[in-house]
């Protein structure tokens, strides 16, 4: 997988945390912004998440969590479920240390610019996926394909 980059955001639109791994340049704010009112748009048309916008050769991979909204990009041809993957370590990692400061955010981003260690390890191949978000995303996919039917 091509991880390009790496996006934690209010749903609101504000960006907390941007990681830019490859040659794509994205103003964070701006992608931010998009991303914020891609999920607003699907939540307007009943659905419960945006998971992956294609746009060319790129894939915007996101998953939301209560106020926020955490997205890769990626390149088209990769395994989106390896996607997936990445994003829940991702997710996981980052509300178990910025839980607290989420929830009593008084408008600084500063504090989440540590995450980028935190980052790095799980983005570089010398970390595996986690048995517990491998085994929440098989019940997150046994659930999906309930729904569908």
């Amino acid at each position: 997988m091509v991880l390009h980059n790496v996006w934690i955001l209010m749903k609101s639109g504000i960006c907390l945390f941007h990681k830019e791994y490859r040659s794509i340049h994205l103003d964070e704010n701006l992608v931010s912004g998009f991303l914020s009112a891609a999920a607003s748009f699907v939540s307007k048309l009943g659905e419960d998440r945006v998971e992956s916008i294609t746009m060319g050769k790129k894939k915007f991979v996101s998953i939301s969590s209560n106020d926020l909204i955490f997205s890769i990009c990626v390149d088209k041809e990769d395994d989106e479920k390896e996607a997936f993957e990445k994003l829940w370590e991702i997710k996981i990692t980052f509300l178990r240390k910025y839980l607290e400061k989420v929830k009593n955010w008084n408008g600084d981003v500063s504090p989440y610019n540590e995450f980028e260690v935190d980052l790095d390890y799980i983005v570089s191949d010398k970390t595996q996926v986690s048995s517990a978000v491998k085994d929440l995303i098989k019940k997150l996919e046994i659930q999906k394909e309930r729904i569908l039917d």
